[in-house]
């Protein structure tokens, strides 16, 4: 003889309801973090992650070039420090040998210089290697980073001890660098009317030199 199936009660609508307000008003757990039904609650933002790969620390590179759109426009140590140049480590006449340097500030020196048109007396403090180094912005090259370059910077912050930039701090010098070239230049001939220092006289130099390479030869008269 068949026996007739049980059936389960149903359960009073109220009390689902309660349960169901009890579940919205828990804390989210671990394990629901990917549950997009919970109300009130965000997920929270990837972490910033170091830099790794040379693209990744493009955005931050500033080229000679763009270092003097930068100099007659305000704040402008606030918006080159952090950021990262290709720079000539050796002395006039020797031959160019390159190194990524981070820009941890500016000096000034008693005498003034060119960049480009422009005069000024700023250096910029540079780190690369084990060195805190003050530079002329003309020792900046306009040139990208090579790959060998970049696998010594990044070396060097494994042997110092030293955190490279984050993809946060990436994006928010982006935003600084660019709200910075968005201010108003000042007049070259207002900051040529208020320079105070003595010019010294420009370093001789071949076309090629200037913009961060080397002749295979060696030039007369340099």
């Amino acid at each position: 003889k068949e026996v007739p199936s049980q059936r389960r009660p149903r359960r009073p609508a109220a009390e689902i309801v309660r349960e169901l307000r009890h579940l919205r008003a828990s804390p989210l757990r671990i394990d629901d973090e990917n549950e997009l039904w919970a109300p009130g609650f965000e997920r929270p933002p990837p972490p910033e992650r170091p830099v790794a790969t040379m693209e990744q620390l493009e955005p931050l590179r500033l080229t000679r070039y763009r270092i003097s759109l930068l100099l007659v426009r305000p704040a402008f140590e606030q918006a080159v420090t952090g950021c990262f140049v290709r720079v000539n480590v050796n002395h006039e006449g020797e031959q160019p040998e390159y190194r990524i340097g981070e820009i941890l500030g500016l000096a000034e020196m008693e005498y003034g210089y060119k960049v480009d048109e422009v005069p000024t007396n700023y250096t910029l403090r540079l780190r690369y290697e084990d060195l805190i180094v003050q530079h002329e912005i003309n020792d900046v090259s306009n040139l990208a980073f090579t790959r060998e370059e970049f696998q010594l910077w990044q070396d060097n912050c494994v042997n110092q001890a030293i955190d490279p930039p984050t993809s946060g701090m990436v994006t928010r010098k982006k935003i600084e660098l660019y709200n910075a070239m968005q201010c108003e230049a000042k007049a070259l001939a207002l900051i040529r009317q208020n320079f105070q220092h003595p010019l010294r006289p420009p370093q001789k130099g071949g076309i090629l030199e200037r913009h961060g390479s080397a002749y295979p030869w060696r030039l007369k008269n340099a």
